[in-house]
């Protein structure tokens, strides 16, 4: 097995800026448990795992020692290293010399790591990454890896301009054997990152591998992909046709634990209720997220949008494809638009117009 599993943490995340000011991207909730304890939960299949954080490393700190005490160590970074530079303090840190799981810790994924590990070990390979075939349209997002015949990376390109031949994009998942960890860069002034300065240099001394994911994979680097995250984790989940009294449940939806549904309340499809959320009478929630904690009184109406951990929501408000960020108060029968924000720990007392942002 490999000696520890690096799981990054330290990104801004300013793609879901109002929510990530007050949360940091890890700690997102997919169906009410954070993106990161999914991936730790997979990285630990190989490796004792080990979180680098910086932005609100304190956050991801608290969190960690709350639910895993422990089992999970945390690395933080002094300043902002990049994704490989990451890696590199948290193996110089640590005095890791055998070989390491790197898993990025805002994906949500049904990858099997233990599978991933399997694959790389049968290969040889001294470096295997992680790949997800994506839409031709989207290639330009990602890196982009051209596999030979045998499974081996005969091309990689950072986010293409032009087609290269290929949609199969960097996973976030890899393993490196201890001879490709000894090349890695020295950390200096600069951020290093991954797939720009690390996998070309190994490049060219190893034989890279890829391992194709065929399943679910979601990047929740914005406000859409974190609902389609939610939603598709939604159609996997058994779990998610509960029964609420006086209630209309249209599936699938999740409610969290100690969450309560007023009578005349209508929610899905495509519904999650964060623990402890308190819906009143006649409220009616389809394809949103709500987050732990929030309230939403008689009469609110919410959807496709995002509402941050302990918002309240009044009496007939309205959020319609909206974001509203942790602990804002929205005033009875006020309306939020279509592809507004409202920052955390507000208080709304108008009608915020479509598009809209108060930060």
């Amino acid at each position: 097995m490999a000696e520890c599993g690096i799981i990054l943490a330290g990104g801004f995340a300013t793609r879901l800026r109002p929510l990530s000011y007050t949360k940091p991207k890890p700690l997102f909730p997919i169906l009410g448990k954070p993106v990161l304890d999914w991936v730790i939960e997979k990285v630990a299949e190989v490796a004792e795992p080990v979180v680098s954080a910086r932005y609100l490393s304190y956050v991801i700190r608290s969190h960690i020692n709350a639910r895993w005490g422990q089992r999970v160590r945390v690395v933080e970074e002094d300043r902002p290293l990049g994704d490989g530079g990451a890696v590199i303090n948290a193996v110089r840190s640590l005095g890791v010399r055998g070989p390491i799981v790197v898993a990025n810790g805002d994906v949500f994924t049904d990858l099997s790591v233990k599978r991933l590990w399997e694959f790389h070990r049968r290969a040889g390979a001294a470096v295997t990454i992680a790949l997800i075939e994506v839409p031709q349209e989207e290639v330009g997002r990602f890196g982009i890896a051209v596999l030979d015949e045998g499974g081996r990376i005969r091309r990689f390109v950072e986010k293409p301009r032009e087609p290269v031949g290929s949609n199969l994009a960097n996973a976030g998942f890899y393993i490196f054997e201890p001879e490709a960890v000894r090349e890695f860069p020295e950390l200096n002034s600069g951020e290093v990152k991954i797939a720009k300065h690390i996998i070309p240099r190994l490049m060219e001394k190893f034989d890279i591998y890829g391992y194709v994911h065929r399943g679910l994979w979601f990047d929740i680097g914005t406000h859409a992909d974190y609902l389609k995250a939610n939603f598709a984790a939604l159609d996997r989940c058994d779990v998610c046709s509960p029964e609420v009294p006086g209630a209309k449940i249209i599936p699938p939806v999740y409610i969290g634990e100690g969450a309560t549904v007023g009578a005349g309340s209508v929610l899905g499809p495509y519904a999650v209720v964060g623990a402890g959320a308190k819906l009143g009478p006649h409220v009616r929630v389809r394809e949103s997220v709500l987050m732990d904690g929030v309230v939403a009184e008689a009469g609110a109406y919410i959807h496709r949008s995002i509402v941050g951990e302990g918002a309240v929501l009044g009496r007939w408000t309205r959020l319609v494809e909206a974001v509203v960020a942790d602990g804002v108060y929205v005033k009875d029968e006020v309306y939020v638009g279509r592809g507004a924000a409202v920052g955390p720990n507000r208080e709304v007392e108008q009608d915020v117009k479509d598009g809209e942002i108060l930060p």
